[in-house]
């Protein structure tokens, strides 16, 4: 169980990094259509700017989706935890007569 716990972490961490990656990435790549060379038609460079764009809007909320869905399994491990932790601590022993 607790290996699970520690695999949801890195697994959050790493969707909060990669979200972080693409949202540089959508910037970058905006201004790189913008500053499309000469030699290469316009039309071009607006069709691989669309694509690559479309392609890491996709990632990006695949990521979101992936940072929420570890975020709240996390959320509901230690909840679930926590409480069983209380219980086992406030409940007093069963006396055997």
């Amino acid at each position: 169980m607790q290996n699970s716990f520690g695999m949801n972490i890195a697994s959050a961490t790493i969707a909060l990094v990669g979200f972080i990656f693409l949202i540089i990435s959508l910037v970058v790549n905006k201004l790189s259509i913008k500053m499309c060379p000469s030699s290469q038609p316009r039309d071009l460079c607006i069709y691989m700017g669309a694509t690559a764009n479309g392609f890491l809007s996709l990632m990006l909320i695949l990521s979101l989706l992936e940072l929420c869905i570890t975020t709240f399994s996390s959320i509901m491990w230690c909840k679930e935890n926590c409480c069983v932790s209380r219980e086992e601590i406030s409940s007093p022993p069963n006396s055997v007569e």
